[in-house]
């Protein structure tokens, strides 16, 4: 058995279809490998592959049973034996041509399996039920045994014969279960590899488009999803909602309390976020430093609440202490806004545009205030 998984072998060789004459055992040899061969261009379905290699193999069947031929005729003259062996060779290319013509009505490629099938079976019984009675003579008689003798001395040891039939079925299944569980245990780990494979790709892409220190989209994702929720928008003619949040006074913040403290500040507001903008067409990103942004396609939801006013009022709730705020004890946000049903003019640098616009209004106007309109 080949461990190249790659060679794939429907009809393995064992040791029971040796006869001792070299030629035809290499010959033997050549057959079953033009019939694995067969088999492995059945399985990929490459119907042009399959036609060469058939044609490959009948050509080598004609050569081989040529060969066997010569080399009885020296032995058995015109024997009964050399003619029934004769008339096997002869009968085998129209039973298959025969089984080929009957399979016209059933799927293409369970008609070639049953051409495979019928001829793996053929060429084995063929090999010890006649080729090997045929090569005990031949030895008998090149010990000294006339032609009738060496007939009953092939037929005396291959009394056996059914008995060696089934030990090279069993060997040839061992063979193929063996090889089948190697085959699946390949199998499995190549699952296993491309599980692991898909679950890595999965974690790099969330990587590309994740903000490794509050797990929010970054400013990358951002862009791809603002562009496709505005197409959308712009084809449904719906509103969509894009908000600026930057925490106020957070550089005072990080010099009071630490980089640590700053990174929690940061981590909890982003949790905050994610909390409030839980429905399918919110999006919460982390835009840089301690800005933040927030994509909403669903506008039932603003016209229902002051959504913005809810998300400044519950940071501020946090009671994150930020004691360099002028205007609280208190960690807060400011907020710009631009709330609009986009037309093809739109772009998403236009929106971004006028909710920065607005957030430096509201920063001017105080900050931990909300600005809407111009």
């Amino acid at each position: 058995m080949s461990n190249n998984l790659g060679e794939f072998e429907i009809f393995p060789w064992n040791a029971n279809f040796d006869t001792g004459i070299a030629i035809i055992d290499e010959q033997h040899k050549n057959l079953i490998e033009l019939l694995n061969k067969l088999a492995v261009s059945l399985v990929h379905g490459d119907d042009i592959e399959y036609k060469q290699i058939f044609g490959d193999l009948a050509t080598s069947a004609s050569y081989h049973f040529e060969t066997e031929e010569a080399i009885w005729e020296a032995f058995f003259n015109n024997d009964s034996w050399l003619q029934e062996h004769r008339e096997s060779h002869n009968s085998f290319m129209p039973q298959v041509l025969e089984i080929q013509k009957s399979q016209a009505d059933i799927p293409v490629k369970k008609g070639l399996r049953n051409v495979l099938n019928f001829m793996i079976r053929w060429l084995t019984y063929h090999i010890i039920e006649s080729d090997k009675h045929m090569v005990i003579a031949v030895r008998a008689m090149e010990a000294g045994a006339s032609l009738e003798h060496a007939k009953k001395i092939s037929q005396q040891q291959m009394l056996n014969s059914e008995k060696i039939l089934i030990d090279t079925i069993s060997l040839m299944y061992d063979e193929l279960s063996s090889r089948s569980m190697i085959v699946e245990q390949e199998r499995v780990k190549r699952l296993r590899v491309v599980r692991k494979l898909k679950e890595a790709n999965h974690e790099l892409r969330k990587m590309a488009t994740t903000d490794q220190l509050t797990g929010l989209h970054n400013r990358r994702h951002f862009q791809d999803i603002f562009q496709k929720e505005l197409s959308r928008a712009t084809r449904m003619k719906h509103y969509i909602t894009f908000m600026m949040i930057d925490i106020d006074y957070f550089k005072r913040l990080n010099d009071i309390y630490g980089h640590l403290y700053g990174d929690d500040a940061l981590n909890q507001a982003g949790q905050k976020l994610t909390e409030l903008c839980r429905r399918p067409g919110d999006f919460v990103f982390r835009l840089g430093g301690e800005e933040f942004g927030i994509l909403i396609t669903d506008q039932e939801l603003i016209q229902k609440i002051d959504f913005s006013e809810k998300i400044r009022a519950e940071i501020e709730d946090l009671q994150i202490a930020n004691s360099g705020s002028e205007i609280s004890g208190y960690m807060t946000v400011s907020i710009g806004i631009i709330s609009k049903i986009p037309d093809l003019s739109d772009r998403m640098e236009d929106y971004i545009k006028v909710a920065d616009a607005r957030l430096y209004s509201a920063k001017q106007a105080g900050r931990n205030c909300i600005v809407a309109k111009d």
